[in-house]
C-alpha cells in the first residue's frame, strides 16, 4: 500500500524530477552551444560574402581599367588606319598620274621613232631618242628651283 513520505517510492519521484532537471540543463547547454556555433557560422559566412564582394569590386576596377586601355588603343589604331588609308589613296593617285606620264612619254618616243625611221629627212639615232642617253650630252642638270625652267 502507500508508504509514507520517507519511503522508497517518494525517493523515486524526487530522483525523477532531478534527472529531468539535469536533462533540461543539458538540453539548454546544447542549445546555447548550437546558437553560438550558428552565430559563428553566420559571421564566417558574412565574412566570406564580404571578401567575395571586395574581390568582385576589385575585378570591376581592373576590368574598367583594361577596357579604358583597349578603347584608347582602338582609337589610336583607328586614327592610324585612317591616316594610312589617306596616304595610300594619295600614293595610288600619284601612281596613276606617273603611269599616265610614262605612257605619254612612251607614246611620244614611239611616234618619234616611227616618224624619223620612215621619213627621208635627217636620221636621228636611237641614242638621241633614248632618254637614258641624254646624260651623255654636255648639258648640266640643275637641281635648284631657280634654274629649273632655263631650257
Amino acid at each position: 500500500m502507500a508508504s509514507p513520505v520517507g519511503t522508497p517510492s517518494g525517493f523515486s519521484l524526487l530522483q525523477k524530477s532531478a534527472s529531468e532537471e539535469d536533462l533540461q540543463a543539458v538540453m539548454n547547454l546544447k542549445m546555447q552551444k548550437r546558437k553560438i556555433s550558428n552565430r559563428e557560422s553566420a559571421r564566417r559566412s558574412r565574412m566570406r560574402k564580404q571578401k567575395h564582394l571586395d574581390g568582385l569590386t576589385a575585378q570591376i576596377g581592373q576590368l574598367r581599367k583594361e577596357n579604358s586601355q583597349i578603347l584608347t588603343t582602338f582609337t589610336l589604331t583607328t586614327q592610324r588606319f585612317f591616316a594610312v588609308q589617306a596616304e595610300n589613296s594619295v600614293l595610288r593617285t600619284q601612281m596613276v598620274e606617273l603611269s599616265n606620264r610614262l605612257q605619254s612619254l612612251n607614246d611620244i618616243l614611239h611616234c618619234l621613232k616611227a616618224k624619223y625611221s620612215i621619213s627621208s629627212g635627217p636620221m636621228i639615232t636611237d641614242d638621241f631618242i633614248n632618254p637614258w642617253n641624254l646624260m651623255r650630252m654636255n648639258q648640266p642638270i640643275m637641281a635648284s628651283a631657280e634654274n629649273m625652267f632655263q631650257y
